[in-house]
């Protein structure tokens, strides 16, 4: 699926409010480590929550200084994830996960075995985001997608994902939401300890040209 496809109308417009309501400093959330890892900052709470594990994401245009300055490469990206209600595994209290705004449209982004996707392992060397405990807005013309601000990992570590269906050339054609195995590792088991769910199972990589 086509990135343009995929984020559909008011993307522009979503970037831009997630990235004022997020407050969000381009370069130093480039540089902060995954809270997936930090088992001790998760907490399962329930209720709406963007869940991106297999989200699609594109670049956002970024400055080295003011307006009028030298284009600069992007540290984060708008992720198009999909909207979820129910218990879902995030870090922070769950007061500060509950939907915020007018019409509740204000969601992080944060963890459940809701997708119905295996996990493709990409290799090193790849870029990825990390969306896990961002800040999303559910479409105000499709309630099921949320765009999330996510920062950019450059030459990552190997990772996976749930998006890229199960062609590992997707790894690299593309950019991706993925965390690490040890991330994963540390998410799955408790969220499997909490709802007594087993996650979804990996897959065999097939090393063609995915079909866009």
């Amino acid at each position: 699926m086509s990135i343009s496809r995929r984020f559909g109308s008011g993307v522009l417009a979503a970037a831009v409010a997630l990235v004022v309501a997020g407050g969000l400093c381009g370069a130093a959330a480039a540089k902060e480590p995954s809270q997936r890892s930090d088992a001790g900052l998760l907490q399962m709470c329930t209720g709406k929550y963007a869940l991106c594990d297999a989200a699609l994401c594109m670049p956002l245009a970024a400055q080295s200084g003011p307006p009028g300055s030298k284009s600069a490469k992007p540290t984060q990206a708008l992720c198009a994830c999909v909207v979820e209600d129910g218990p879902n595994l995030g870090p922070g209290p769950c007061a500060n996960r509950a939907p915020s705004g007018t019409d509740g449209e204000y969601i992080m982004s944060t963890y459940s075995f809701a997708l119905d996707k295996p996990y493709l392992a990409c290799p090193k060397g790849n870029n990825r985001t990390v969306c896990f405990g961002y800040p999303c807005i559910i479409d105000k013309d499709n309630g099921q997608l949320a765009h999330c601000t996510c920062p950019i990992t450059y030459n990552s570590e190997a990772f996976m994902t749930q998006g890229g269906d199960c062609n590992v050339a997707s790894c690299s054609d593309g950019l991706w939401q993925g965390g690490t195995p040890g991330e994963y590792k540390i998410i799955n088991e408790k969220f499997s300890k909490a709802t007594g769910q087993a996650p979804p199972p990996d897959c065999a990589a097939i090393a063609k040209k995915p079909k866009r």
